[in-house]
């Protein structure tokens, strides 16, 4: 699905979102990764939700979001209720859904200039 254009182009945006695939800006990536308006970070070692764990919440929280937009692959899957708890703890909301849907939302708070992270979980199991 292709994203319409984002009004500051000094932003990252998500500009088209397939499975197995994500353009950022001009930059594909088929890893895992996580963003937020200024920060990419295009290899993420989270690779399916099984494997999430509070150091790999910890990256995300380090860019200081008000809220985290965890996409979790062609499907929605929750983590573990814990997770929710580690990032209510510091203050921070955790939201989950499909990869496409997370791509859409994180593009919405950013245009209302919203601190969100975006969490992308590139799952070739599914």
């Amino acid at each position: 699905m292709k994203f319409t254009e984002h009004r500051d182009s000094n932003i990252n945006a998500v500009k088209h979102y397939e499975q197995g695939e994500v353009k950022i800006n001009d930059q594909v990536l088929k890893n895992s990764c996580f963003l937020n308006q200024k920060e990419l970070v295009k290899d993420w070692s989270c690779r399916h939700i099984s494997l999430l764990e509070t150091d790999l919440l910890d990256e995300l929280l380090s860019l200081q979001p008000e809220v985290i937009i965890l996409g979790t692959g062609e499907t929605q899957v929750f983590p573990e209720p814990r997770l929710f708890a580690y990032c209510s703890q510091r203050g921070v909301g955790l939201e989950v859904m499909n990869n496409l849907a997370a791509c859409r939302t994180y593009n919405v708070l950013t245009t209302e200039d919203r601190e969100v992270v975006l969490g992308l979980i590139m799952d070739f199991e599914q």
